[in-house]
């Protein structure tokens, strides 16, 4: 048996890493964090104006901070921002938490994705989207043959991925420690410093469920009080 803390997404821009962890963390029930969300709440800037203003190297720290704290969480599925490969011994590290899932997509994909959001991604050469996209595939090989799996999300379904997911999970015998909670069962132990909390609450993003259930009694309250003030 296998023991981790969470599962890390890695791979390039534009694979697919955001909108397949929203939707695995949710399947799971568990928490959702990217670390572009958190760099941009810790310095307060949109993701490419940090990448301009600090530029690549102070960018890179940045990022690899973030890295290091967000991978002792417990329960979350966790997307790493695909600006840069990730290095082997910053692989490594990560791995001894977290279980690897490298995100993959063919170029024309990529490509599609990229250009659904002009400007918005710091390291992307907007002029020649093609050219720029198959260097970063190539750059991008060798870090996916050191994940614990690969998919590739070029065609298929989200839920067929998170079914292939699962069965990886249980053939490799993988088991997750449980996040250890508070009294009120809101804010995990392992939360990191103030500076790193988005504002979101606490370095995680809330699954779905919770904030339609949270919708639902805020309305169901509001209607109450309605109904209490016309009928004393």
């Amino acid at each position: 048996m296998i023991i981790k803390r969470n599962i890390m997404l890695i791979g390039s821009m534009g694979s697919g890493k955001s909108h397949f962890g929203r939707n695995l963390a949710e399947r799971k029930g568990w928490q959702f964090v990217d670390t572009d969300r958190v760099l941009e709440d810790r310095f307060g800037l949109p993701i490419a104006d940090i990448y301009k203003k600090i530029g690549e190297k102070a960018f890179r720290r940045a990022e690899m901070d973030v890295l290091k704290k967000v991978c002792l969480y417990h329960e979350a599925v966790i997307s790493v921002g695909g600006n840069f490969p990730i290095e082997h011994r910053t692989l490594k590290i990560l791995k001894k938490y977290s279980y690897i899932i490298g995100i993959r997509a063919a170029q024309f994909r990529i490509v599609s994705r990229v250009n659904r959001r002009i400007g918005k991604r710091p390291t992307m050469d907007y002029t020649n989207v093609n050219s720029f996209v198959h260097t970063m595939i190539q750059s991008w090989k060798p870090v996916y043959k050191q994940c614990d799996y690969v998919l590739d999300t070029t065609n298929g379904r989200t839920f067929d991925f998170m079914q292939r997911i699962e069965k990886a999970l249980e053939t490799s015998a993988v088991q997750f420690k449980a996040r250890r909670r508070s009294k009120d069962n809101t804010i995990p132990s392992d939360a990191i410093s103030k500076q790193d909390i988005p504002r979101g609450g606490n370095g995680y993003e809330k699954n779905r469920n919770i904030n339609k259930r949270w919708r639902r009694t805020g309305n169901e309250r509001r209607h109450s009080g309605r109904y209490k003030k016309s009928n004393p």
